[in-house]
């Protein structure tokens, strides 16, 4: 049975035309499971049930053909590989037909069987006229029919056509690959068996599970074991392929899952309330032109309130082909192509529907409009082009394989590794890489930032002319704010590293620039250098020094900075600095007063400084800090600096 072909079949038309009948003479099993649709005769919810035909594994779905229960017919259409259109030959196309069709052409099943049914209460003539009636209503919603099986639950006929033709369909879908490889089961029921907890059924659409899988339940995305599976009864260690499907779940009560939940592999999907879509028609639910529209939103199993918003305002009270914006009442999941259904806000009424092109979007603004060149790569470019404007959409937000891939309509993570170096290698992106973390950024927004980073670091250089030019350090503050703390470090390195900027004494400047102070700050430092060295090792302090620059202590640190940055000047300590040419002979004499003596104590180090305590021990310690020295016990011996050195 695991290898066996198969099919997944959902019934479709209006109320009383014979679907469940149609079913159950296929297959041998009543598809109405609830008491009260026993008793009414009629469809309520989703029925199931299950065939072997010519050695193939075929699976229905029958859905109510009630107005008022369009709702469930939706859910049931999502996930099935073929629909099969029921229509009574001595009553013909009816409301429900009619929506029904119009509902199988906006979730992009083309492949349709049409089953006139009651056909032993008609003659061929009358049958004739009918099966042209809905061939054409089927054409007019962009459905070719595959063919067309006259039916009769009373005298069999037209069953066994019927059954040949859905296994051979299966035979045909056995040897297609299936769009992605990561396992996705929207839900369409769930109960709960005593002793073995929650159960969920649905149409897998796509990937392989297997038990103790660990799996994301969405939108909660919760953590859940998958205890036991089965597929039409039949237990089973792993299910690959479409087929309906029943997970027997660890980790997850009956009250926190319900229709309308996704069970997926974990990595790959992700909540969002705002999705960019193209719809392939809109009918107005009113009788004024709204731009932003309040509707329900119908897709995979899930119903939700909705705002819709177009991104012009119509122009007639039907639209074709347009972009638009759904802003949904609470996140939802979705992935790039997925097709789905527009009803009133009561609903009561099919108002349209479309495609998914961002199943992750972010509110169109003033700020951050619609990108219609964008959408339109999502729309009708190949998976490249589409990788390539995913990655331009997400800014500064690092996107994982997996997240691509469900993002551009990829088959999954690997795909989208080996088609992100491909864009890498034409110079489309770039990758940043950071503790753990990965940037796939595109080149249009590093080249914004660079010229951005070019302007700012023009403006902070003629603002603190003082200042040898951005520290290297502060570099990652410059970061955008949207790329995550993590990675702005290593942005900050590429910027260094292929920005137009030039890197001096560990500073920043734009490239082919020098810093030049003007004349009165030159002439303050040439005299502030000589002080430095004319102190030896008692160099002046801030306090000193401001006697030659009152009340101006920032004019002076900044060309301390300065000279620390060119080399001048050498730190030892908070507020202390020695002129470069002194800290290299202080380190020649008490280095080769150790080598001469095996080792000196601080007060060794004073007399031989000729310096107060003040000063010597802060400059001992900076010694011990670069390795020059090291302390043992009392006293100070050559560092492993030194040593290697030597």
């Amino acid at each position: 049975m695991s290898d066996a072909p198969k099919l997944v079949v959902g019934t479709a038309g209006h109320i009383d035309h014979g679907k469940s009948r149609l079913v159950w003479v296929l297959t041998g099993t009543d598809p109405d499971r609830l008491p009260e649709e026993k008793v009414r005769g009629m469809t309520i919810d989703l029925g199931f049930a299950h065939g072997q035909f010519d050695g193939c594994d075929i699976s229905f779905v029958d859905v109510p053909g009630h107005e008022r229960f369009i709702r469930n017919m939706v859910a049931g259409a999502t996930g099935i590989d073929v629909a099969v259109l029921v229509v009574a030959a001595d009553d013909s196309v009816m409301p429900q037909t009619r929506e029904h069709a119009e509902v199988l052409g906006l979730l992009g099943v083309e492949r349709c069987i049409v089953a006139l049914s009651k056909m032993d209460l008609v003659d061929d003539e009358w049958a004739d006229a009918v099966e042209d009636e809905v061939r054409g209503l089927l054409t007019g919603f962009g459905i070719q029919p595959l063919c067309c099986v006259r039916t009769s639950a009373e005298d069999g006929r037209g069953v066994e056509e019927l059954r040949g033709v859905l296994a051979r369909l299966a035979r045909e879908q056995s040897r297609q690959a299936e769009p992605y490889r990561w396992f996705c089961l929207p839900i369409d029921r769930s109960f709960v068996i005593p002793g073995r907890g929650t159960v969920v059924t649905g149409s897998v659409a796509h990937g392989t599970v297997s038990r103790e899988d660990e799996l994301e339940l969405w939108p909660t995305a919760e953590r859940v074991r998958v205890r036991d599976l089965q597929s039409h009864h039949d237990a089973r260690d792993s299910a690959a392929g479409r087929r309906r499907l029943a997970l027997n779940l660890a980790g997850v009560s009956r009250e926190d899952v319900a229709r309308g939940y996704t069970l997926a592999t974990p990595g790959y999907l992700e909540p969002a309330r705002f999705l960019d879509v193209r719809l392939a028609t809109l009918r107005m639910p009113g009788k004024t032109r709204k731009d932003v529209l309040r509707l329900r939103l119908h897709i995979a199993t899930s119903e939700v309130l909705a705002e819709l918003r177009l991104a012009d305002k119509p122009e007639s009270e039907t639209v074709s082909g347009v972009f638009a914006q759904v802003k949904t009442a609470e996140p939802i999941v979705a992935t790039w192509g997925q097709r789905f259904i527009l009803r009133d806000e009561s609903g009561m009424r099919t108002l349209g529907g479309g495609r998914v092109l961002r199943p992750v979007g972010r509110l169109w603004t003033a700020r951050r409009p619609i990108q219609r060149q964008g959408l339109q790569a999502l729309f009708e470019g190949q998976p490249a082009a589409r990788l390539e404007e995913v990655i331009r959409a997400a800014e500064w937000q690092p996107l994982d394989d997996k997240r691509l891939s469900v993002r551009a309509g990829l088959r999954d993570e690997q795909e989208a590794a080996e088609m992100c170096r491909r864009l890498m290698g034409a110079g489309k992106i770039r990758v940043i890489e950071a503790a753990s973390l990965r940037l796939c950024v595109h080149n249009s927004h590093l080249q914004a930032l660079s010229e951005d980073l070019q302007r700012r670091l023009k403006e902070f250089i003629a603002a603190n002319p003082r200042l040898p030019g951005l520290a290297r350090a502060q570099a990652p503050a410059w970061m955008p704010g949207a790329c995550p703390p993590r990675l702005r470090q290593a942005l900050a390195e590429w910027w260094v590293s292929h920005g137009p900027v030039t890197l001096e004494h560990d500073h920043l400047v734009p490239a082919g620039k020098r810093q030049e102070l003007p004349q009165v700050d030159q002439a303050l430092l040439n005299a502030m250098l000589n002080e430095f060295d004319a102190g030896a090792f008692q160099p002046p302090l801030i306090a000193e020094l401001k006697c030659r620059t009152p009340k101006n202590e920032k004019r002076i640190r900044e060309l301390i900075e300065l000279s620390m940055a060119q080399g001048k000047l050498v730190r030892f300590a908070p507020d202390m600095w020695l002129h470069e040419r002194r800290w290299k002979e202080l380190v020649e004499r008490v280095t080769g007063a150790i080598r001469e003596r095996g080792g000196i104590t601080v007060a060794d180090i004073r007399t031989l400084l000729n310096s107060s305590r003040k000063y010597v021990v802060p400059i001992v310690e900076a010694l011990d800090a670069a390795g020059i020295t090291r302390r043992v016990g009392d006293l100070r011996q050559l560092g492993p600096k030194a040593q290697a050195g030597a």
